[in-house]
């Protein structure tokens, strides 16, 4: 495995623990913020699922195909795929997955 491919995985887990981090400070602050309509309005499907469907496809060898599909949704990363995406994205990613 390349250093620069190491070096993306790393960045992407920062990535997913920041994010992770964030959620636990907010709960421990008692700063949820959400409402019973904004948690019905959420997806099922969250950024840390895509990049984890990702990683796997990556690494048997989808990753042209990955980087296609970001391009598609008019991303610079997973992370950045709007909400009202995250379930059409992950439905892709599956595709991906089956052949």
């Amino acid at each position: 495995m390349s250093r620069t491919k190491l070096l993306l995985d790393v960045v992407s887990d920062m990535r997913s623990l920041a994010d992770s981090l964030e959620t636990i400070a907010n709960a421990v602050a008692g700063n949820d913020g959400i409402s019973k309509e904004k948690q019905a309005d959420k997806p099922s499907v969250t950024h840390e699922m895509l990049r984890e469907l990702a990683v796997k496809l990556s690494r048997n060898g989808k990753r042209e195909e990955i980087k296609q599909l970001i391009e598609k949704y008019g991303v610079k990363n997973i992370t950045a795929v709007a909400e009202s995406d995250l379930d059409s994205f992950y439905a892709d990613l599956q595709q991906m997955e089956v052949s």
